[in-house]
């Protein structure tokens, strides 16, 4: 096997699984999951071909979704960002807070000793099921009742207002001042809702007319108005894509996120993906929707670890 390509999963005799990251007409770089080192291995051609043979398909989804990957000018060497870490460091840095995982009271409680991310995107679930479950929304879109609609999703976007940077969102409340393009918006929103499973056409529908609203702020900050309330309703479907936090846990846990700050499908994707298999990851601890999964990443992300991260082992 001498006809490597970048992304494609080998398997190494003693290794393991690995991904190809970059390729020399002399090397091959390969990412190997293990331990702490974020650095790909240089194996040298053609010594290393009888080591190396394809890995199958569904070796591991989380592998083949690692991306990030750049060239360290004082190593030579293929490596992710240094603030990467591996699924056990960040594993361990969430523990240092809840301890039992999801499970933890710190976590499941009221939030009332600060920890109170998950609590209020759960007390926003609920409140609009309440105001819009049961073909609510759709009831009072069809009876023209605009106002009314605006005033419920306010309320339940009240919830997490405090959680969300003001600098990457504009404010729903101006978004949806124009009765005619709210109306648009929530036709689309209700749309994407009623659909199984996050679909390519409803999300660009939506998308388009988030484009039609009122101006607020960057083009990137349509991400928010897009996602947030598809998120709230739906947390086992839908992902909320804040750019800068998400940019930032890409980095941290090494994302294939192809991020465009115009909202496309191929970056939210690319998202559902990436986050669907750390929910797989973290469903022995109790994770049980993307709400446990922003949580997640919000712990590892804007929390500094009690315990230094092990300096990266450099193999040669």
């Amino acid at each position: 096997m001498s006809d490597f390509q970048r992304g494609m999963l080998v398997q190494h005799v003693s290794l393991g699984v690995g991904k190809v990251v970059a390729t020399e007409p002399s090397a091959v770089h390969v990412f190997f999951p293990g331990g702490e080192d974020r650095f790909a291995r240089k194996l040298r051609l053609p010594m290393a071909l009888p080591m190396l043979s394809p890995a199958c398909g569904d070796a591991s989804a989380w592998l083949a979704g690692l991306s990030a990957f750049a060239l360290d000018a004082k190593t030579g060497r293929y490596g992710l960002a240094e603030k990467w870490l591996s699924h056990e460091q960040a594993i361990a840095r969430f523990q240092e807070t809840f301890e039992r995982g999801f499970a933890d009271p710190k976590y499941t409680g009221d939030g009332k000793d600060g920890c109170e991310r998950s609590a209020r995107w759960r007390h926003a679930h609920e409140a609009f099921v309440h105001a819009f479950a049961q073909g609510e929304g759709e009831r009072l879109l069809a009876v023209g009742d605009v106002d009314e609609l605006i005033r419920r999703a306010l309320r339940v976007e009240r919830h997490v207002r405090a959680l969300q940077n003001a600098t990457e969102k504009p404010s729903l409340e101006d978004a949806l001042k124009e009765p005619a393009g709210a109306r648009g918006y929530f036709a689309a929103m209700f749309d994407l809702l009623s659909a199984p499973a996050p679909e390519r056409s409803r999300f660009e529908a939506l998308a388009s007319a988030v484009a039609a609203l009122p101006p607020g702020g960057a083009r990137e900050s349509g991400w928010a108005l897009i996602t947030v309330l598809p998120f709230i309703a739906r947390p086992d479907r839908h992902m909320l894509l804040r750019p800068r936090f998400i940019c930032e846990a890409a980095q941290r846990l090494g994302f294939d996120l192809r991020y465009n700050p115009e909202p496309t499908w191929a970056s939210y994707a690319a998202l559902l993906q990436s986050t669907d298999q750390l929910l797989e990851k973290l469903r022995p601890l109790g994770a049980r929707d993307y709400i446990d999964v922003e949580s997640f990443m919000h712990v590892v992300t804007t929390r500094r670890s009690t315990h230094p991260k092990a300096s990266d082992r450099l193999v040669t």
